[in-house]
């Protein structure tokens, strides 16, 4: 049906679609369409899906016959006179705070905090509360999706899914306190013109975990001012330097900005990556050929020095 009326499907994600000619976005999640465009191709559109299907639709904007704010895939976009806005549905964030019986607490500042060494409790939780967390974890993981202010402390609480105890529980807890007054996030897209650059941000915590070793990687990708996506994620290996962790979380913010350019290119947007990082011994090994006197770095990352090499390569470094 989209091919039939002039649209490109996305080589990257097969479930994007573009309207060269009317310049129409749209991506397709099951039987839900969600496509942006001027009202005059909106309008159009919404007329071919009409004589094909039986839909019920909303058109957000500021214009006649607009609405201000909807629902797409439980996500509320709403549009406003500086801008648009994202909002997560609150409800997770609230079913997580009564699934945990803490609608009486105290809220925190940060939905998570080390524990003292008196607070360590490493006794595997009873089958039955095992159970229970893993489902308030797994609720939590969704919620984290869209809520950056989070992701870290969700990330350490799903690590312990598999054998949850007593400190686990305690981290979860501290989530659920977090969200007791702060079951919404807003996230606030300012109007801003035709940006070319994905900006990445990156760091690492070399070691940062105490019991494995393993350190994380967390970044955030940005256009112009706009939050595109953030992650936090513990690396595989146990690495031997702080260069070395900077190299891992390097290497995975190029992979999703490379990502991120890809699915612009399926809509029609032709953007470059720019990736900032704070470690100058990590960007030297970026810019240099081999792994010189690091002799344990793992050759896997320094696919990072052919792209910074390249003649026409999609992410720079600095």
């Amino acid at each position: 049906f989209m091919k039939k009326h002039g649209f490109l499907r996305g080589g990257y994600n097969p479930s994007l679609y573009y309207h060269p000619a009317k310049d129409i976005e749209t991506f397709v999640h099951g039987d839900d369409f969600a496509s942006t465009a001027t009202a005059k191709e909106l309008k159009w559109f919404k007329k071919q899906l009409e004589e094909r299907f039986k839909i019920k639709t909303q058109v957000i904007g500021r214009g006649e016959g607009t609405v201000t704010e909807a629902r797409i895939l439980n996500r509320i976009i709403r549009c406003t006179a500086n801008g648009w806005e994202y909002e997560r549905d609150q409800r997770h964030a609230e079913l997580i705070v009564k699934e945990l019986r803490l609608e009486e607490a105290k809220s925190v500042a940060t939905p998570g905090d080390k524990l003292k060494e008196n607070e360590v409790d490493e006794n595997e939780l009873e089958a039955t509360k095992a159970t229970h967390y893993r489902q308030v974890a797994a609720r939590a993981n969704y919620l984290a999706q869209d809520r950056p202010d989070i992701m870290y402390a969700v990330k350490e609480i799903c690590r312990d899914m598999s054998k949850p105890t007593g400190s686990s529980w305690a981290k979860l807890k501290r989530l659920g306190r977090y969200l007791v007054n702060k079951s919404r996030c807003v996230v606030y897209y300012p109007w801003q013109g035709q940006e070319s650059i994905v900006q990445g941000y990156t760091d690492s915590d070399w070691g940062g975990c105490k019991k494995t070793g393993l350190s994380t990687s967390g970044g955030i990708s940005q256009v112009g001012e706009h939050w595109i996506k953030s992650w936090s994620k513990t690396q595989p290996n146990i690495t031997l330097s702080s260069a070395e962790a900077e190299l891992v979380a390097m290497s995975k913010a190029a992979a999703e900005i490379i990502g991120i350019c890809s699915m612009a290119k399926d809509l029609g947007y032709h953007l470059v990556g720019h990736i900032m990082a704070d470690s100058s011994s990590a960007l030297a090994v970026v810019a240099k050929r081999g792994a010189g006197k690091l002799r344990h770095i793992n050759i896997n990352h320094l696919w990072l020095q052919e792209i910074e090499k390249r003649d026409k390569d999609p992410v720079g470094f600095g």
